[in-house]
Formats: structure tokens, C-alpha cells, sequence
């Protein structure tokens, strides 16, 4: 018995291991200085990511489909694959399509890579009893992630781009090889697929989705908590995004962009145990307009930003929206544990793929509509329009979720 345990904890260190050293984005953190070495601008910044997010909700359903039809070990090899294949496309090519493809490759990479990596736990573990181990899953991915702002702020600043991805390179090389060693699961369907089958199947997932949103919405309790929930979402990532053009406007150190970049992350992975320890038992419904005034002091802190090059004021103003995106954080965590109460166990997975598509929509909306508005009129009168957006949106969804009796 203890042979096969040490075993089992032999297997998901290697599983851990890779999928940590994938979470190690050494390019992240710098990710606008690249594009800059490209002839790209903090608009096409916007707008590729607005196509990363737009590309990851269209791929939601294939990706769902192919998981069910091949081992979610093999769906992880080929998404590490796909972003060693970007990696060393941006190696050896430059330029504003390669950059593009290497966007949208990316967001088919990490929703292969989120689907397969829970999945594939969760029927090793399930198998073994050893449920307890996901929560690691978790923490290696912060980890990377956190490891990745500090680490790869430090190797632009010395040697640059080129280096950092040759570096990227041999981590995720190592992580494919990590997985490939992996046992593999075989999926329960039976593997007799036909063209007809493919087409049947998507139509019924497709045909799935549209019932599950239709359910949702009829219920007031739901939908406008997924509205405003997913509406604070997008524009939280709306900041995030921001981060790296409003630190080059205020004239920051490379240092000091993985600083912002570990602080950001580090509030993100508190909040997550501060809602789960210390929020769980608050009623929700306590955070909603404190929420949205908090969200107006966000916009304030860009406006601010965009009106001076003061590094310590700018450092402390980001900050201030870190935290705030912490509040949201902790706010989503409890509407979608809130939201499970409403429907029953064979649900739960429509109702997360519902709530995860306004979000992610809204978000690719706003990122991508920079393409109109930052070119012709800056980035200050982008922000204002968003900000307009949020008063007129944010206050009509506040008010309905507010509404809504526990």
C-alpha cells in the first residue's frame, strides 16, 4: 500500500512540476516592451488581447468536445506543444501577425490547458481517493505565475527578449517531457466517431447552452448577478491590462513592472482565502454597491495616472486598484458559490460555462473596441467612454441585483 502511494505522490509531483513550469510566463510581466520591439502599440496591446479573450469563448465548446473524445493527457500534450510552438514562433519571427497568431494560438493553448488539467486530476485522484491533492493543482499555478513576474522582469532587464524565450523554450520542453511520463486515462465514451457523430454532438452541446441560458434568465435571482458580477469581471481585466501602458507612461524601472505584477497576483491569491475563511457566511448582497463606489474610485486612480508621470503616485494608485480587483475577486467567489444553490448538480457545469461567457464577452468587447477609440482619440477618452459604460451599465445592474431578496 505504501509502494502505491509513494507512487501516486511520485506522479502528481510531475503533473505539479509541469504545470507550474508552464504557469511561468517569463514574458508576461513585460509583455508591452515586446510588443514595442514589434511595432506594436499599447491599442494593439488592447486589441489583441480583446481577440485572446474572444478567441477563448469560441473555443470553449470544441475544446469541451474533444476533452470528452481523447485522454485529457493527450489534450494537455498538444496545448504545451501549441505554446512551444508560439514560443519559438516569436523566437524567430517578428512582426504584427506573427504576434497576432501567437495571441490567438495562446488562447487555444490555455483553454485546452483549463479544461484538460482539472479533468485529468480530478480522474486520477478520483480513482486513488486522494481528492485533497487538488488544491496543490492550485497553488503551482500562483506559484509559477508569481515566480514568473519577478523572475522575467529581472531577465529582460539583463537580457532581454530573446533570451527569455529561449529560456521559456527549455521550461516548457521539460514540462511536455514531465507529462508524456504521465499515466494516462482513457476517456469512458467509446472512441467510434464519425463526421455525423462530431456534428450531432455539437449540436446537442450547442442546443445545451442555449436552454441553460434560457433557464438562467428567467430566473431574476441569477441573471442579474451574473450581469453585474460579469460587467465588474471585464473591467477588472480592462485595468489589468492597463497596467503595463500606465507604468510606461509614468516612466517606471523594468524592476519595478514585475513588482506590480507579483503585488497583483499576491492580492488575487489572498482574496481567494479571504473570501473562503473570513466572507464565507457574508451575505453578498453587503458588498454590492460598496463595490461599485470602489469601482469609481478605479477609474479615478486611471484618470489620475494618465494626467501625471509621478512614479511613486502611480506606484501607490496601483496599488489602490489592486486591491479593489482583490474586492471583486472575493465578490465573484461568492456569487458563484451563491449561484450553485439555485440549480441542481447536473447543471453546475452549464451555469459556470454561462457565467464565464458574459464575463469573457464583455471583456473581449471592451479590449477589442480600443481599436476605434485609442488610436483617434487616446487612451484618457477611452477610459472615459468606459467609464460612461460603467455608470449607465454598472448602475442599472446594481440596482437589480440589489433588488434581489436572499
Amino acid at each position: 500500500m505504501s509502494i502505491r502511494f509513494k507512487d501516486l505522490d511520485f506522479q502528481i509531483c510531475k503533473f505539479n512540476i509541469a504545470l507550474f513550469l508552464r504557469a511561468v510566463l517569463l514574458l508576461q510581466p513585460v509583455i508591452l516592451f515586446f510588443y514595442n520591439e514589434n511595432s506594436l502599440s499599447v491599442q494593439d496591446l488592447f486589441f489583441f488581447q480583446g481577440i485572446f479573450y474572444l478567441v477563448s469563448i469560441l473555443s470553449e465548446i470544441p475544446v469541451g468536445y474533444l476533452s470528452d473524445n481523447i485522454s485529457r493527457r493527450k489534450l494537455l500534450i498538444i496545448s504545451f506543444l501549441i505554446f512551444l510552438f508560439i514560443t519559438i514562433l516569436w523566437l524567430f519571427f517578428k512582426g504584427y501577425y506573427v504576434i497576432l497568431a501567437g495571441e490567438i494560438l495562446f488562447a487555444l493553448s490555455k483553454v485546452m490547458m483549463d479544461n484538460a488539467n482539472s479533468g485529468y486530476l480530478y480522474d486520477y485522484l478520483e480513482n486513488k481517493n486522494m481528492v485533497k491533492y487538488w488544491g496543490y493543482l492550485n497553488f503551482y499555478l500562483a506559484f509559477g505565475t508569481a515566480v514568473a513576474a519577478i523572475v522575467g522582469t529581472f531577465l529582460y532587464q539583463h537580457y532581454g527578449s530573446e533570451f527569455i524565450l529561449i529560456v521559456e523554450t527549455v521550461l516548457i520542453s521539460i514540462s511536455i517531457l514531465l507529462v508524456t511520463s504521465l499515466p494516462d486515462i482513457k476517456p469512458i465514451k467509446e472512441q467510434n466517431i464519425t463526421k455525423l457523430s462530431i456534428v450531432k454532438d455539437f449540436r446537442d452541446k450547442f442546443d445545451n447552452f442555449k436552454s441553460s441560458i434560457k433557464n438562467i434568465y428567467s430566473k431574476t435571482e441569477m441573471r442579474h448577478y451574473i450581469f453585474y458580477s460579469g460587467l465588474l469581471s471585464s473591467l477588472s481585466i480592462l485595468f489589468s491590462v492597463s497596467f503595463q501602458p500606465l507604468m510606461q507612461h509614468a516612466l517606471f524601472p523594468v524592476a519595478l513592472f514585475g513588482v506590480v505584477a507579483f503585488i497583483n497576483h499576491g492580492i488575487r491569491a489572498l482574496s481567494g482565502v479571504v473570501a473562503g475563511k473570513f466572507l464565507r457566511n457574508l451575505n453578498i448582497r453587503k458588498l454590492i454597491i460598496p463595490l461599485y463606489v470602489l469601482y469609481f474610485v478605479a477609474f479615478f486612480c486611471v484618470f489620475k495616472m494618465i494626467s501625471v508621470t509621478s512614479v511613486k503616485l502611480t506606484f501607490t494608485l496601483l496599488f489602490v486598484i489592486c486591491l479593489i480587483i482583490g474586492v471583486q475577486l472575493a465578490f465573484t467567489i461568492l456569487h458563484v458559490s451563491r449561484l450553485h444553490k439555485f440549480v441542481s448538480i447536473d447543471y453546475r457545469g452549464s451555469l459556470m460555462s454561462v457565467n464565464n461567457f458574459v464575463s469573457r464577452t464583455l471583456a473581449a468587447i471592451i479590449l477589442m473596441s480600443s481599436k476605434l477609440f485609442i488610436g483617434p482619440i487616446g487612451l484618457k477618452a477611452f477610459f472615459m467612454i468606459a467609464f460612461v459604460c460603467f455608470v449607465v451599465f454598472g448602475s442599472l445592474s446594481m440596482v437589480n441585483a440589489y433588488r434581489v431578496k436572499e
